[in-house]
């Protein structure tokens, strides 16, 4: 990079200058007179080095935390088959349940900590927690001692590394907002094939202790990488910086309530077919070979579905609509392809359903942030607490959805209530969702016409 001039009159630059030199003035922000009480308002540069860096380490702590625990279902059939198998159904999902619990519900004050200290002192603590825990797990024998190492410690450690990469690029980007998060959150769709066919070859091979060593060294290595590579465009606040946990002025907003009870019902159902595909494709000869490999055939196939939805909501200017059509086939496919073959067990109907549910719900988590950010106004400085009080609602409906489903399936039963289950509620909550879109909508109509009239 080229030096630059210092005028004697002026204070050198801080180290956020070395971001690329055409969003220079709009990430200092240096105030253009002396008696200027006001910064200028932060403008997302939309792109850089920087921005992309940040992206691609964002994409590693999603692959990190999320695509881990979106092997949840490959350790249900372990831990039911193999590891854990006098404890019933229902006593294992929470073991799992709780990774998710504490992922989404510490969203909260780690976007919170994002805001006023930085990613560095939130990454690099999400890096002990989740390497212990694995570390601890591969020593666990009993119930309690698995809970511990894998849902508090672990969980402990997703949840840090979680939020900061996805608040991060959100600050970059205005334009590609949309597109950026969606890269970032398919981390979590490659973590979920990655994870689990490690389980299923390796399993088998060097035992379930040597497995999760190997998961732990390579979560090591990834959210090293990511230490080095996310930063982000603004500075920290600092202890001075604001300290409240709920941004209560997005709940006044009947679009944002909206948005936030449906997404809560979504989710209630949405963790059942990747927890309980594989226990469901075993119970039958003609979807037992692709059991073990069914999460990650629906991990693959969220990719496209993280990725393209979003590019497309840029385009059309509208996240709302986009993760509304969304949720609706992710529902509709639950109800229409898999409940069907619950009574007719089918290889082909079974990899359609996994595709379908794969690509469309892919696509509502990875359009959950643009949405909320389009829903709350569009605001980034106080991006983190916005979306970790998002995280935080869900983390609820991700805490009891599953032990839910587990008691309603029973052990070993049939998973035709389970089915239902899922479907009912996700379908609820998209109706919720479709509302805030459209109360949304009206709201832009009358701001644009309201804008008109004055011009007038």
């Amino acid at each position: 990079m080229a030096t630059e001039t210092t005028h004697p009159e002026q204070k050198p630059r801080s180290t956020i200058s070395t971001m690329p030199s055409a969003s220079d003035d709009a990430i200092t922000a240096a105030p253009a007179a002396p008696e200027a009480s006001q910064p200028a308002p932060f403008v997302p540069p939309d792109g850089g080095t920087r921005a992309w860096l940040t992206v691609a380490g964002g994409w590693l702590c999603q692959f990190c935390s999320f695509g881990f625990i979106n092997a949840l279902g490959s350790f249900q059939y372990v831990y039911e088959k193999e590891i854990l198998p006098h404890e019933s159904s229902s006593n294992i999902t929470w073991i799992l349940t709780t990774q998710l619990f504490l992922m989404f519900f510490l969203s909260q004050p780690v976007g919170l900590g994002v805001d006023m200290f930085g990613v560095r002192a939130i990454l690099i603590p999400a890096f002990v927690f989740s390497v212990g825990g694995l570390i601890a797990l591969s020593f666990a024998t009993e119930y309690w001692q698995i809970f511990l190492a894998q849902s508090l410690c672990f969980g402990l450690g997703a949840a840090g590394a979680f939020i900061p990469g996805l608040v991060a690029a959100g600050q970059y980007f205005k334009k590609k907002r949309a597109l950026a998060m969606g890269i970032v959150v398919s981390g979590s769709s490659v973590g979920g094939i990655v994870f689990p066919i490690m389980l299923a070859r390796l399993f088998d091979q060097i035992g379930f202790r040597q497995t999760i060593r190997w998961a732990a060294l390579m979560v090591g290595v990834m959210l090293a990488l990511a230490n080095l590579l996310v930063t982000a465009p603004v500075p920290p606040k600092g202890l001075a910086g604001r300290r409240s946990l709920i941004s209560f002025a997005t709940f006044k907003k009947p679009t944002y309530l909206l948005f936030v009870s449906g997404s809560f019902l979504f989710f209630w159902g949405l963790f059942g077919p990747f927890d309980y595909l594989p226990l469901f494709s075993s119970r039958d000869p003609s979807t037992d070979p692709i059991a073990l490999y069914t999460v990650a055939i629906l991990n693959a196939a969220s990719i496209p579905g993280r990725i393209l939805p979003n590019m497309y909501s840029d385009k059309v200017g509208s996240s709302l609509r986009t993760i509304t059509a969304c949720a609706f086939f992710a529902a509709l496919s639950v109800l229409v392809i898999w409940l069907p073959i619950n009574y007719h067990h089918s290889l082909g109907g079974l990899i359609v359903f996994v595709l379908v549910f794969g690509l469309t719900s892919g696509a509502f988590v990875s359009l959950m942030t643009p949405a909320l950010i389009e829903v709350a106004g569009g605001h980034t400085t106080d991006l983190g607490v916005m979306v970790g009080t998002f995280f935080a609602i869900i983390a609820l409906a991700s805490l009891t959805g599953l032990p839910t489903q587990g008691a309603i399936a029973g052990d070993g039963g049939s998973l035709m209530g389970l089915i239902v289950f899922c479907g009912v509620v996700m379908l609820a909550g998209t109706g919720l969702v479709g509302c805030a879109s459209w109360v949304s909508e009206r709201e832009k109509r009358k701001a644009g016409e309201k804008a008109g009239n004055g011009e007038a």
